[in-house]
């Protein structure tokens, strides 16, 4: 079995606990009881912890042991929002083979490929920075933590609930295009928004989709819808529910996306409005425009879909898990394939002419277009 993350005892003190007054009679109605709003924790506080996994008598647990040529973490890298840092995870193992002194999330300089810090958030997890530049949000099991570009941990958001049958995760975190907002979609079914600042932060809303297949939150560029992905099929719900679209403002979902067909399996926004989604059935992509308008695009390999990532322009990338990079300009309509295996995760620089990827081995590489260029390895 993996050993666990080191964790330091922390001595217990709150702070910020506004959130736990705010009503949380937000959703639609229906949807059942609703999930408790989250709250903030100072640096010094101690964060919740999973409980360890259960297994019922008799049952054979897979055990995965470390590995020295596993780097990093298959979580999408993000980039800085002037393009000059890119941020990724590193995963324990090698520090757990006594190879490495200690994991963290690792910032590169992307004009040298060279590996300018190491910061060392009590978090593992999905990605995102802030539209300013100056932190980054750092998923990890039930808890999201900020931190700064120099590694200082700012706060840790918490409020996500142990789910049933699956362990506890936070699928993925997105800001608000004004920065204002941060939202955090977890295993437990619930999405937390949590209104955050350079000294302060509260809990606002909880949104309660339900389970979904499809992990990925993403801001509208104009911040006045969240789309949060399809929940899973359940007995009741035997088509289960698709894309929906939710205004972070008042908790109200405004919209489902239900003029597509099969699940959704990836989603972002570009620079337009236009929501792009990798659909199972038929294989392709669909884009949902701002006038309401749905449009198909090339068909893909949904089959063993990896990633996707949305460019801030027209630009597009569906990765697969047999390592086929296909890139499709929404503009021009131009497609391209790119063959390169090992890959895990991709994402676009904010100008659209790199394209970064990710492999847990090789770490991060970047395509200009003509060529690839690789970074450097811890």
């Amino acid at each position: 079995m993996i050993p666990s993350r080191d964790r330091l005892a922390l001595p217990r003190r709150r702070w910020l606990l506004g959130a736990a007054a705010l009503p949380a009679a937000l959703l639609l109605p229906g949807c059942g009881s609703s999930p408790e709003v989250g709250s903030c924790l100072g640096p010094d506080e101690e964060v919740p912890e999973p409980e360890p996994p259960r297994w019922p008598r008799g049952a054979r647990a897979r055990i995965v042991p470390p590995s020295e040529e596993h780097y990093f973490e298959i979580q999408t890298p993000v980039v800085s929002p002037d393009g000059t840092l890119i941020a990724a995870c590193e995963a324990p193992d090698r520090s757990q083979l006594d190879l490495a002194d200690t994991h963290g999330v690792l910032l590169w300089d992307t004009r040298t490929g060279e590996i300018v810090r190491r910061l060392k958030p009590r978090a593992i997890g999905p990605l995102a920075w802030h539209p300013n530049g100056s932190r980054l949000a750092v998923g990890d099991a039930l808890h999201v933590a900020e931190v700064d570009v120099e590694g200082s941990l700012l706060r840790n958001l918490v409020g996500n609930e142990e789910p049933r049958g699956t362990a506890a995760r936070i699928l993925d975190v997105a800001y608000s295009p004004d920065g204002s907002l941060l939202a955090a979609s977890a295993s437990d079914g619930a999405v937390r928004l949590y209104s955050t600042s350079a000294d302060s932060c509260i809990g606002t809303r909880v949104f309660s989709p339900g389970p979904r297949r499809q992990r990925n939150v993403a801001f509208s560029p104009d911040g006045t819808r969240l789309a949060v992905g399809g929940v899973e099929l359940t007995d009741v719900d035997e088509g289960g529910k698709p894309t929906g679209l939710w205004d972070p403002r008042s908790g109200r979902r405004e919209e489902v996306l239900d003029g597509v067909d099969g699940v959704v399996l990836g989603l972002g926004y570009s620079g337009d409005g236009s929501l792009v989604q990798v659909l199972d059935d038929p294989s392709s992509l669909a884009v949902h425009a701002p006038d309401g308008s749905t449009s198909t695009g090339p068909p893909v390999d949904a089959a063993r879909f990896r990633d996707l990532a949305v460019g801030t322009g027209t630009r597009v990338a569906v990765l697969s898990a047999s390592g086929t990079l296909q890139l499709w300009d929404r503009g021009s309509d131009e497609q391209e394939t790119l063959e390169r295996s090992l890959l895990g995760r991709v994402c676009w620089s904010p100008d659209e002419a790199t394209l970064y990827t990710l492999s847990e081995s090789e770490g991060i590489s970047a395509w200009d277009g003509t060529e690839w260029r690789q970074f450097e390895l811890p």
